[in-house]
């Protein structure tokens, strides 16, 4: 372990021995070589070349590596934290353009031979707009995107890199709503709108929805609208 400059980072080398422990303090892991394994909770993750880490306070994580490696680790004091990341989410991240830019001044700075604390502490707001930015769940994500095909709800827990038995709880806490109710919302509001601005038939838009047949989208508006697809529309033509 090589110490960079203050306490708040350092370059980190990890080994090829499983370590599990929490911090008082939120963890910024962003990678320079090789990649890293680290499992927190009911997700088990692989921080590489394409990724950026952030572990929040009092996050419990286990964590090891089994090739040649070296990573910068901020350790930022819970009262630096935006409250997006002071939450106990895990934050797994798509380690873009922006990020490469951001941790090559983050390195500039931790190696000059007088480390400006006050400047080091503006790139760690930057990256939390990143965070903020980039926070959106992929499974959401693909819900929106994919919510007229079939969808599993292991296909879903997977892009969150949890087990399929504990991604349910998971989604209800964050959302608010079951996954079926969620998926349900979405092909609601998008067959809402085909009924409004097309002149498709409602079997072609209870399958451009998502269902088979033209009885389940029936069931659907009878559920959360309480009338017909086709009262829907009616309606919606005379207002």
């Amino acid at each position: 372990m090589k110490q960079i400059c203050s306490t708040l980072a350092e370059k980190i080398q990890f080994m090829d021995i499983e370590h599990t422990h929490s911090h008082s303090f939120g963890h910024l892991i962003l990678p320079l070589q090789g990649t890293l394994r680290l499992a927190s909770g009911q997700r088990s993750l692989l921080l590489d070349y394409h990724h950026v880490l952030f572990l929040p306070p009092e996050c419990e994580h286990s964590y090891y590596s089994k090739d040649r490696n070296e990573f910068l680790v901020f350790y930022i004091p819970y009262t630096l934290l935006s409250p997006n990341c002071a939450d106990d989410d895990v934050k797994y991240l798509e380690f873009d353009d922006r990020w490469r830019a951001l941790r090559f001044l983050m390195l500039n700075e931790c190696e000059a031979e007088k480390t400006s604390t006050a400047a080091l502490n503006q790139l760690l707001y930057y990256s939390f707009q990143l965070i903020q930015q980039q926070q959106e769940y992929p499974s959401v994500r693909y819900l929106h995107n994919h919510y007229h095909t079939s969808i599993s709800l292991q296909t879903l827990a997977a892009l969150e890199h949890y087990h399929a038995g504990y991604y349910s709880q998971w989604f209800q806490k964050k959302m608010g709503v079951s996954v079926q109710t969620y998926l349900q919302k979405l092909r609601l509001l998008a067959a809402k709108r085909l009924l409004r601005e097309t002149n498709y038939s409602i079997l072609a838009i209870a399958q451009q929805v998502g269902y088979e047949h033209q009885a389940s989208l029936t069931r659907l508006f009878k559920q959360w609208e309480g009338l017909t697809p086709q009262a829907y529309r009616k309606d919606s033509v005379n207002k």
